[in-house]
C-alpha cells in the first residue's frame, strides 16, 4: 500500500462523537432500587432523532443489591 492510499483510507474512516447519559434510580424498601424505563426510552428516542445511536448500557455505583445509576453510552458520526 502506498502512503497516498494509506492516508486517503484514514481520511475516509468515520469519526465519532460520544455522549454518556446517566440516569438515577430510586431506592425501594423491597428491591433496593427501582428504575423508570419510560424515562430512559423517552430520552433515547429524543437523542435518536438527533442522530445518536445507543452503543452500551450498564449500571454503576451498586448499592444494597441494586444500582444507584444507569448509564448509557451513545455515539453519532461527526
Amino acid at each position: 500500500m502506498t502512503w497516498h492510499r494509506f492516508f486517503r483510507t484514514i481520511n475516509l474512516m468515520t469519526r465519532w462523537e460520544y455522549k454518556v447519559l446517566k440516569l438515577e434510580t430510586e431506592s425501594s424498601f423491597f428491591t433496593g432500587t427501582e428504575f423508570d424505563e419510560s424515562e430512559l426510552e423517552s430520552e433515547l428516542n429524543h437523542l435518536g432523532a438527533e442522530g445518536w445511536e445507543l452503543v452500551s448500557i450498564f449500571s454503576v455505583e451498586k448499592v444494597k443489591g441494586g444500582s444507584k445509576y444507569v448509564s448509557a453510552a451513545l455515539k453519532r458520526p461527526l
